[in-house]
């Protein structure tokens, strides 16, 4: 049973190719020439707090998957959300993704890491399209920003990296971590009770529904103010999300994350995720985890979508610089 310490950064942000194309510390190196050296934030969504709560599966998610955590019982969570971007100073009005990363732990010491974002797609359809896009970002000398030269380079031989970034840009920043959907933009494959093996990638949906600021809310709120909303919410009642599978029709890409499925595929409520406490203050007990771990197979397991793959040695990486001074 794989055990948490592997790791630091999101699952979804932090990714390697083969150890053939890209070592371990090249694929660091490029979040820190874009981002700035790691030290003791995470060099992708820095910015977050911690919260607790619990996840219970529906009987839908029990019949989908044979997974520890959809067995019935209500499963511990502990939770962090975040804000996109290198450093702990990150605007919270800014048109950037949210991040919502779970692990839930079973009685039995069962565990599951999901890293989640405020968008239904990733801004890289590999792995290589990933590193390349931080290269093109490295920044200049003395802190220079980089050069715009590549970065248009960059996007001209990569229109799929645009995606995500114009979806963002195309509607208002969430007005609360508890008031958007997060997607697992990857998808997996879930084995269920039948025995049959489906591919599917989930979304938290808010029980709250989908709230967003206006103009005068962002200028009102200014750049901090996500994580007080959050603990105000939750000390009045606690935050509910509902985790949704989608399943793909035929010609479906599972293995691009840069491409949402048509929202007309067929989709099943799989479990709720609740919210019961906010830490008050800068960490608490999801600093030092990962969110990679995934010991729920044969029930939930990674599809070949290629960011899902030979990402440990990455993590590892990225966590000794982040503890390790140097």
């Amino acid at each position: 049973m794989t055990r948490p310490g592997a790791a630091v950064l999101p699952l979804l942000l932090l990714l390697a190719t083969p150890a053939a194309a890209l070592e371990p510390a090249e694929v660091v190196d490029a979040f820190e020439g874009a981002g700035g050296r790691i030290t003791t934030f995470r060099p992708s969504h820095a910015k977050g707090v911690c919260a607790a709560g619990e996840f219970t599966p529906t009987a839908e998610g029990t019949r989908l998957s044979v997974a520890p955590t959809f067995a019935g019982a209500p499963v511990p969570a502990t939770i962090r959300f975040g804000v996109a971007g290198a450093t702990p100073r990150a605007s919270d009005v800014a048109r950037t993704t949210r991040s919502l990363a779970i692990r839930f732990e079973t009685a039995a010491g069962d565990q599951w890491d999901m890293a989640n974002i405020s968008a239904p797609i990733f801004g890289a359809r590999t792995p290589e399209m990933l590193v390349a896009g931080l290269r093109a970002r490295r920044a200049g000398p003395n802190g220079q920003p980089a050069d715009p030269a590549a970065v248009a380079a960059f996007v001209a031989a990569n229109p799929q990296s645009t995606r995500q970034a114009a979806w963002l840009g195309q509607r208002m920043p969430p007005a609360s971590f508890a008031t958007t959907p997060y997607w697992g933009v990857n998808a997996f494959r879930f084995q269920g009770r039948d025995g049959e093996v489906r591919h599917a990638r989930w979304v938290f949906e808010p029980a709250a529904g989908e709230q967003r600021l206006t103009e005068a809310d962002a200028a009102r709120l200014g750049p901090d103010f996500l994580a007080a909303e959050l603990r105000a919410r939750v000390a009045q009642a606690p935050v509910a999300f509902d985790m949704v599978l989608q399943f793909p029709a035929a010609g479906d890409d599972v293995t691009d994350p840069t491409v949402a499925w048509p929202a007309d595929r067929p989709r099943a409520t799989v479990g709720r995720l609740v919210v019961t406490a906010v830490e008050p203050g800068p960490g608490g007990a999801c600093d030092p985890i990962s969110f990679l771990q995934l010991d729920q197979e044969p029930g939930v397991a990674f599809s070949d979508d290629p960011v899902l793959q030979g990402r440990a040695a990455p993590y590892a990486e990225a966590l000794s610089r982040r503890t390790t001074p140097r």
